[in-house]
């Protein structure tokens, strides 16, 4: 059975397995190598997922999600036609059809895949990604690295050399670095640091800033005047597809003109836009974004004890390594051409499905191919320190420190902070600031209780930490003088779905899909009937209308048997008058 690489990216998507050994891009249902990772619900009522819905987007701005990977892990929701949907739904429509995609291409079902995610995500945000998969139905026990699946991919073709590489990942949506060592068919991160919230389409979001500070100097009012809420969605749609058109041109050309014929209407005039926004331009737009790139690049090598000198080759991944700005920063600062010979848009989903190979045996383990990955950030927990003869709360005391090999288990030791405790919470956290309000809280909810009630101090509470490769955080709790022990899977404050919750999102979606394949298999005589209907005699265009609203009802019903019949008696009647 296949184990399919999947790179769910914010912007971009992309499906990779292997095929005789090596990994093979997968093409979606429209051909595509990449698929956008956008969801919409059309004016029929229908789903539609990837390029036909981001080509909507502007038309169906209020019905159409994207970029929905920064709401990973939070307990955010969006709403679509009136619908509430938590993020891992979203994402869940998205990677079920990926699946369905390469089902159609490999001809047997798909049940298993590697998803990546970006080095620097949170324990929530990649537990919200591995239940989006299993809400798509799919079975998800590997989550690895953005960074670490590219130079997986690198690696597999580069075994036979001893050296540094550095992933510089600028995706979509987030950025990501991670220092990794080659030797002997090991490939091992040893530092990874990044940005959750900076990649290609804060680049967009900067020219769209532009575009409309051009327009209020040339025309003294805002150009989203006279709109409504949702007119104003729908203008800013249209420039922000504008900008990511000039922004992909400004990468092969020296300017390119944004023109926009119409916006809307104010003073019975239209709204339009037309500027030259050149590449320098551009550039110095997003130059203190992509500087700040580089400020995370010296964080990583620092922490694996490096530094450009010791870099043999420099990868870069993602769509938004194509500006020619990004990669003359990185040239100048590693003195060094990037390689160009791997694709920025392909190489993570590769070395997901290489990954996904290794787990299911078509890559031999004695091929020597091992993968050591780290865990990117500190986990720990809250303590209490006595300060004058005061206790305060409120200090972050580490256990895992960041960029350590996983899996890791680490065991501390505490002490009861007041006389005749009997109980303590143990409150665990993500970050680097000593004071827990500068991290991230994981979970509070884990209490040890038990204790024999004697002076602060005497009695000592274990802590243990372990992180496994998938980066599930497990935190075991135990009182020394009586064996006590609290333990838990650590579920997040925020994004995390309940089983319960899961349980009925996954059969949600799996009627939605067949629903939605349904549509599909009938659309085109919908649209030929409905077309047919406008000329018809009255008479006729009652028995189409009949037929229409039936075949509609059977649709909504999911009732396979009811569709096809009422299709067959539509196509015999449209075949009727023609």
């Amino acid at each position: 059975m296949t184990i399919i690489g999947i790179d769910l990216g914010t912007t971009n998507s992309a499906v990779a397995y292997l095929k005789n050994g090596k990994p093979e891009i997968l093409v979606n249902k429209m051909g595509g190598r990449t698929t956008p990772s956008v969801f919409q619900i059309n004016q029929n009522g229908e789903m539609v997922i990837g390029q036909e819905a981001k080509d909507a987007y502007p038309t169906l701005v209020t019905q159409t999600v994207m970029e929905v990977k920064r709401l990973m892990g939070t307990d955010e929701k969006v709403t679509v036609k009136g619908k509430e949907y938590p993020p891992e739904e979203i994402s869940a429509y998205i990677l079920k059809y990926l699946k369905t995609s390469a089902e159609e291409i490999l001809g047997e079902p798909v049940t298993e895949a590697v998803i990546t995610v970006p080095a620097y995500f949170s324990d929530s945000q990649r537990k919200a990604t591995k239940i989006a998969g299993e809400i798509a139905g799919l079975k998800v026990d590997r989550i690895i690295n953005e960074p670490t699946a590219a130079a997986i991919a690198f690696g597999f073709e580069n075994m036979e050399k001893d050296q540094h590489i550095l992933v510089y990942d600028l995706g979509g949506g987030t950025f990501d670095v991670s220092v990794v060592e080659m030797f002997d068919g090991v490939i091992e991160v040893k530092a990874s640091a990044g940005n959750n919230h900076l990649g290609g389409m804060d680049f967009d979001n900067a020219v769209v800033a532009w575009i409309e500070k051009r327009f209020q100097e040339k025309n003294a009012y805002n150009i989203y005047v006279n709109a409504d809420e949702t007119d104003k969605l729908r203008r800013n749609a249209i420039l922000k597809e504008a900008a990511e058109k000039a922004k992909k041109l400004l990468s092969s050309q020296m300017s390119t003109r944004i023109d926009i014929p119409f916006l809307g209407i104010y003073n019975n005039l239209p709204i339009s836009v037309d500027f030259e926004l050149t590449r320098s331009e551009f550039e110095n737009l997003i130059r203190d974004m992509a500087n700040s790139t580089l400020h995370e690049v010296d964080k990583a090598l620092q922490d694996a004890g490096l530094t450009e000198r010791d870099i043999r080759e420099v990868l870069l991944i993602g769509g938004s390594t194509r500006i020619p700005l990004i990669q003359e920063l990185v040239e100048r600062k590693f003195g060094k051409t990037p390689r160009k010979d791997i694709n920025p848009d392909e190489a993570v989903a590769l070395g997901a499905a290489v990954q996904g190979g290794i787990k299911s045996g078509e890559i031999d383990s004695k091929s020597g191919l091992m993968v050591i990955d780290l865990c990117p950030y500190t986990l720990g927990m809250e303590v209490v320190k006595n300060i004058g003869g005061q206790i305060v709360p409120g200090y972050f005391d580490p256990i895992i420190p960041r960029n350590s090999t996983i899996p890791i288990s680490e065991t501390k030791m505490y002490y009861t902070a007041s006389d005749h405790q009997e109980a303590v919470d143990i409150k665990v956290y993500q970050g680097e600031s000593h004071l827990v309000s500068g991290n991230i809280l994981l979970s509070d909810d884990i209490t040890l209780d038990g204790i024999p009630p004697k002076p602060a101090g005497e009695e000592k509470i274990e802590v243990t930490f372990t992180y496994d490769i998938n980066g599930t955080l497990q935190v075991r709790a135990k009182v020394l003088s009586t064996g006590k022990v609290v333990e838990d899977i650590i579920r997040s404050q925020k994004g995390v779905l309940s089983d319960e919750q899961v349980a009925a999102a996954k059969e949600k979606v799996h009627q939605d899909w067949d629903k939605s394949e349904l549509y599909q298999e009938v659309k085109n005589v919908i649209y030929r009937a409905e077309k047919m209907r406008n000329d018809a005699s009255p008479s006729d265009k009652q028995k189409i209308e009949e037929l229409l609203s039936e075949l509609k009802r059977e649709l909504a019903a999911n009732n396979t048997n009811g569709v096809k019949r009422v299709e067959e008696e539509l196509t015999d009647l449209l075949i009727e008058l023609v």
